[in-house]
């Protein structure tokens, strides 16, 4: 190690990528979630579970969800990666529950 690395603070660019990945990991993961909670609601309630207690469950689920994709958008090695599967996945989530939805209206 240098005597001047030591000096110099962090790079602009870590200080970028740790705001992106913990970005990342709030925003994206709560789009992922959301996906989860309207797909698992809108799909339980299709097979015929009263809405309560679909709701209820699809809650559950966005919450283990969220926890396990925030944590693994910390841990992954490349961010984009991290952004297109949480906001990718959760917008394809989503138009499944509402496209479910739409059917039973």
């Amino acid at each position: 190690m240098s005597p001047t690395s030591s000096i110099c603070g962090p790079s602009r660019t870590t200080g970028l990528s740790t705001t992106s990945r913990v970005g990342a990991a709030v925003l994206g993961g709560y789009a992922f979630a959301w996906g989860v909670v309207a797909a698992i609601t809108s799909l339980l309630f299709a097979v015929g579970l009263e809405f309560h207690d679909a709701e209820f469950l699809g809650a559950i689920a966005g919450l283990l969800a969220y926890l396990v994709v925030f944590l693994w958008a910390i841990a992954a090695r490349r961010l984009v990666v991290v952004w297109v599967v949480l906001l990718g996945g959760g917008a394809l989530m989503t138009a499944a529950g509402s496209a479910v939805q739409s059917l039973l209206v």
